[in-house]
C-alpha cells in the first residue's frame, strides 16, 4: 500500500512541476512576443522628434509606465493603445481629456489603423511607417 502512494506522490509531484514550468515557458514567451519589433514605427509630423519603433501592443501616454512616453501637457497619463493583431494596426483612447485623433477625426472606439495614417494624441501627431 505505501508503495502505491509514494508512486502517486511522485506523479502529482511530476504533474505539478511540468504544468509550473508550461506556465513560466508560456509567460516568457508572451513578454518576448509583446516585446519584438513589428517593423513599423511612429514618424513625428512636423516636430523635432525621432521615431518611434513600435512593438505588437504599445500603450500610449505621459506615465512612465508606457511604452511610448509622450512629454506633452495634453497627453493623458495613459492615452491611447496602438496593438496590432492579425496584420492590423488598431487603434483605442483610453478616455484621455484631449481626445485621440485618427486622420483628423476623433476615435471614439478601437479603429483601424493603417500606414500613412495621421494620428494625434495631445499636440502630438505621428504617421504610422513601416520601417524596411
Amino acid at each position: 500500500m505505501v508503495d502505491w502512494a509514494l508512486l502517486a506522490l511522485r506523479i502529482v509531484a511530476a504533474v505539478v512541476l511540468y504544468l509550473f514550468l508550461g506556465q513560466t515557458g508560456y509567460r516568457i514567451w508572451q513578454q518576448a512576443r509583446r516585446a519584438a519589433p513589428t517593423g513599423f514605427v511612429l514618424q513625428p509630423v512636423r516636430q523635432p522628434a525621432s521615431a518611434q519603433p513600435l512593438a505588437p501592443v504599445n500603450a500610449i501616454g505621459r506615465a512612465e509606465d508606457n511604452s511610448i512616453i509622450l512629454t506633452d501637457d495634453f497627453v493623458s497619463a495613459h492615452h491611447a493603445t496602438l496593438a496590432r493583431q492579425d496584420g492590423i494596426w488598431w487603434l483605442a483612447d483610453l478616455g484621455s481629456t484631449n481626445g485621440t485623433r485618427l486622420n483628423d477625426k476623433l476615435v471614439q472606439q478601437r479603429t483601424r489603423v493603417r500606414p500613412g495614417d495621421v494620428l494625434q494624441f495631445g499636440r502630438r501627431q505621428y504617421r504610422l511607417e513601416r520601417r524596411a
